[in-house]
């Protein structure tokens, strides 16, 4: 089978929401990150007709660009002769599993080369009018005369000052709902956290947190995040985001201490310090089969080994992970002692702490996951292998990006460290896990 390795791999700064790319559709970011690997690709004198095919990753779709894969495409410099498609429907997981597509059409020997894009305009999400109050103004949208347009207008403004009776939906919130099981994420989260089996504490939660944030700030403060981060100019506004800006280098236990509770205000222990942030952000990697990218004298970042998914109870979504990783795991016959880095994206500090627990407990494995298949400890992660540099709560999680950022931060880690495999995994809102080898040789 043909091996598949990843040139290179960058991304934007993280923003959290409403911050410095707050105006920027998620087209724009993700063509802004197609036109520098352009740049790239005349800088190995890599014609770009040798790009066979994107795939992108983006789960809020643009409304005005229902593939802001091939829009980003062309508008970013691209032949419009490049497909491009856009991966949606695996949410937090969406990038990783852009990732797996691409190696898929590479070891198929359907394509050579294929450039993965992550793109997520988190503060562009709409906000939805009621119902009755949208059937209202297309109806004076297709008014002509003056007449008309009063006469529509009537029944029409006494409901659009009428938020309390007929309130706007924030699109957000609703992607955050599942449907299922009728939770906010944060309610998943808090599920976890309240489970007696697993023994989280929000003090565990909050001093997990810290770490995140003192952890990205010490790799920004060293320049490690200097080779995956390229600063991003934002006409807009006439300046260049150079880093990533939800950070909190003061972050301590007791900053924390005091913020509230947002999802259960009573009883519950998940707040906005121990959860990830929202974020706008783009990314992108390019992939290649192997003999092709040394033939042509390129770079090669790391490759793509194996991967695998895996579907969980949707009021515990956060736990999936432990199964995506047993499974993936036993495909490559590899225990947990074979990583030099592990990430798992933190969604929520409940989620990072449970995943730990139960995979270095044989009774949480059973107890958990026995009716899976799965009853075995896997073992321990060493606190210096997990999320080294921080993760989503210190830098922020742009859901369609994550899966990326998670793939390139592990490979520039296990290239500093000199070692060879590395482990990424990411929970899905619906109940899903998603786990995937990268490797260094």
């Amino acid at each position: 089978m043909r091996n598949v390795v990843i040139v290179d791999g960058f991304r934007t700064p993280l923003c959290k929401e409403g911050t410095g790319f707050r105006e920027t559709d998620a087209e724009v970011l993700g063509a802004w990150v197609v036109r520098e690997m352009v740049t790239r690709c005349h800088r190995w004198n890599l014609p770009l007709e040798t790009i066979d095919c994107l795939l992108g990753s983006n789960v809020a779709t643009p409304m005005h660009a229902v593939n802001p894969t091939r829009v980003a495409a062309v508008t970013g410099g691209l032949p419009a002769t490049i497909p491009a498609d856009t991966v949606a429907g695996k949410n937090c997981g969406s990038g990783v599993t852009a990732l797996y597509y691409a190696s898929l059409r590479i070891r198929s020997g359907d394509a050579d080369t294929v450039l993965v894009i992550g793109m997520e305009a988190m503060s562009r999400i709409p906000i939805l009018y009621d119902q009755t109050v949208a059937d209202l103004l297309l109806q004076y949208g297709k008014a002509r005369t003056l007449r008309e347009c009063t006469a529509e207008a009537l029944p029409l403004i006494p409901k659009l000052l009428n938020l309390k009776r007929y309130p706007p939906r924030v699109g957000l919130l609703m992607g955050l709902m599942d449907p299922m099981c009728d939770l906010i994420m944060g309610l998943t989260a808090e599920n976890i956290a309240k489970d007696p089996a697993l023994g989280i504490t929000r003090e565990q939660q909050d001093a997990f947190s810290v770490r995140s944030h003192r952890n990205a700030a010490r790799a920004w403060k060293n320049g490690l995040f200097v080779e995956e981060v390229v600063p991003m100019y934002v006409p807009e506004w006439s300046t260049c985001v150079e880093r990533d800006n939800g950070i909190r280098e003061d972050a301590t236990q007791e900053t924390f201490r005091d913020v509230k509770p947002v999802f259960d205000k009573h009883r519950g222990s998940v707040t906005p310090a121990n959860a990830s942030q929202i974020t706008d952000a783009a990314a992108a990697m390019l992939l290649m089969e192997e003999g092709k990218a040394k033939s042509l004298g390129l770079p090669i970042l790391g490759y793509v080994k194996d991967y695998a998914d895996f579907g969980y109870e949707p009021s515990c979504m956060g736990l999936a992970p432990v199964g995506a990783i047993a499974k993936v795991l036993a495909k490559a016959r590899l225990t947990l002692k074979d990583f030099a880095v592990c990430e798992i994206n933190e969604a929520f500090a409940s989620v990072v702490l449970g995943i730990s627990r139960i995979l270095d407990s044989t009774s949480l494995m059973e107890r958990k996951f026995g009716r899976h298949g799965f009853t075995q400890r896997l073992g321990e992660i060493p606190p210096d292998d997990l999320n080294p540099h921080g993760g989503a709560i210190a830098l922020g999680h742009p859901v369609g990006v994550s899966g990326l950022r998670l793939a390139m931060t592990s490979l520039f880690e296990l290239n500093r460290r000199n070692a060879e495999r590395a482990l990424i995994t990411a929970c899905v809102g619906g109940g899903q896990g998603v786990a995937m080898i990268l490797e260094r040789k």
